[in-house]
């Protein structure tokens, strides 16, 4: 498999478009009719009721004789195909998607033009969810792990397909979790290219063609503040890197850029105003990890040159995150708690994600206070790597939110079973003699 440092090298070829397409000659069309449309179909597809709409276009499923096989058919709305810049624009968006062979770009078996003049394509048939539908399941609670986990690897795969379409000379422009399809077996595919753009090569079909049309493209809960004031000649490949950083957001706060409003108008206007949230403020009572926020929030920039400036850097970034263990489970503790006990035996560390803990211990009697710990300070990994009764008592000083370290996930993550748990476990021994050898010293000194 090819690294995306691969990519990055090899010579691009720009993806290119034209402005009409022949019709096959043995591709006659039947008799047969689409449901309520009456658009005539190719004899070799077998049409089944629409599986979905956008704004230009409809989607069904469909039974290709030929090859046995089910497939999506795409096809553009039968008034719109009479507007040259619609014909032209869904005619380039079926050969940039064919253009970009790539396993999370779903790939375009065939297109062509009916007699009545409607081009259509036909695709993959992806059987799954859509990444929105997915965010919004309640297994995948915000904050949770498992949104965290699995959300960032699904977008990780998005970033390959983007990062691909980009080294190709092509913006997609509409970024957002519902063009992204979730399938088994760990399939991801980046839908929907019907906004892009070239930006290594220009369109035979000119000003005709819709990715080269003036005004606000995409849509504006994910829309860069540069896609939102419409000059096509200002949005380039940070532009999507503004929209997979929305999708990021979405995934780390459950909530938007630009707010919780729901008006298009609003969202837009603040788009245009560059009026992002702050990632610090929409996580706020999440507990969410600083790295991340900060990942967010340079993906979200509103000045194209503070933004990640390319997708590798962008996706560097989060897989760093996920290799350095920063989703693993979360606890909250309200001011006062107790988190651990001195005494007890530890089967579980934690490394501060937010708030403030003091570590006390028990001295004659009475409470002696260690110090304080705040964000990115780990405790109770003593007891845990020796198995032996916790040395200090930690207690939230304000609402603390930790991340939980157990037994198998270190060992799994450590590769604790073998030569590295051996070592940890040595210097740890070493430590831990050592500070009962200072104590001991402080009390015969007193």
């Amino acid at each position: 498999m090819k690294s995306n440092r691969d990519v990055a090298e090899a010579p691009a070829q720009p993806v290119q478009v034209i402005e009409t397409i022949p019709v096959r000659a043995d591709n006659r069309v039947s008799a047969a009719e689409i449901a309520a449309e009456g658009i005539p179909t190719p004899p070799h597809l077998r049409i089944f009721p629409e599986l979905g709409r956008g704004g230009m276009g409809r989607i069904h499923p469909a039974t290709d004789r030929n090859l046995l096989r089910h497939v999506a058919l795409k096809r553009l709305d039968r008034e719109l195909a009479k507007v040259p810049m619609y014909k032209d624009g869904f005619i380039a968006e079926a050969q940039m998607t064919g253009q970009l062979e790539h396993p999370n770009i779903v790939p375009v078996h065939e297109l062509a033009v009916s007699a009545e003049g409607v081009p259509y394509f036909t695709m993959k048939l992806v059987q799954g969810i859509n990444f929105d539908t997915w965010l919004r399941d309640p297994s995948h609670a915000v904050g949770s792990t498992e949104r965290l986990q699995e959300g960032l690897e699904i977008f990780l795969k998005v970033c390959d397909a983007v990062a691909y379409a980009h080294h190709r000379g092509v913006i997609h422009r509409d970024l957002k979790p519902e063009n992204i399809m979730v399938a088994g077996f760990g399939q991801v595919y980046l839908m929907d290219w019907g906004l892009a753009r070239l930006t290594k090569t220009r369109p035979a079909s000119g000003s005709r063609a819709q990715m080269e049309a003036p005004g606000a493209v995409g849509t504006p809960t994910f829309m860069a503040p540069e896609q939102a004031r419409g000059n096509p000649e200002e949005m380039d490949e940070r532009s999507d890197i503004f929209g997979l950083g929305a999708i990021l957001y979405e995934i780390v706060s459950g909530k938007m850029p630009y707010g919780s409003s729901m008006n298009a108008d609003y969202v837009l206007a603040r788009a245009v105003e560059g009026k992002v949230v702050p990632i610090d403020e929409a996580t706020v009572g999440i507990g969410v990890s600083k790295r991340i926020r900060s990942i967010v929030a340079k993906a979200v920039a509103v000045k194209p040159d503070d933004r990640y400036q390319t997708v590798v850097e962008l996706q560097n970034d989060v897989r760093g995150f996920l290799q350095g263990g920063l989703h693993l489970p979360r606890k909250s503790f309200a001011p006062g708690a107790m988190i651990i006990h001195e005494g007890e035996v530890g089967e579980e560390a934690y490394m501060i994600v937010s708030g403030t803990c003091r570590a006390q211990r028990n001295r004659d009697g009475q409470q002696e206070t260690l110090g304080t710990m705040t964000a990115g300070d780990v405790f109770g990994e003593m007891a845990l790597l020796l198995a032996e009764p916790r040395a200090a008592s930690v207690q939230a000083i304000d609402q603390v939110t930790v991340l939980v370290l157990d037994q198998a996930t270190m060992t799994a993550g450590l590769g604790f079973d073998g030569w590295t748990g051996a070592l940890v476990r040595a210097l740890a021994h070493r430590f831990r003699a050592l500070e009962q050898q200072m104590r001991d010293s402080g009390i015969r000194r007193s």
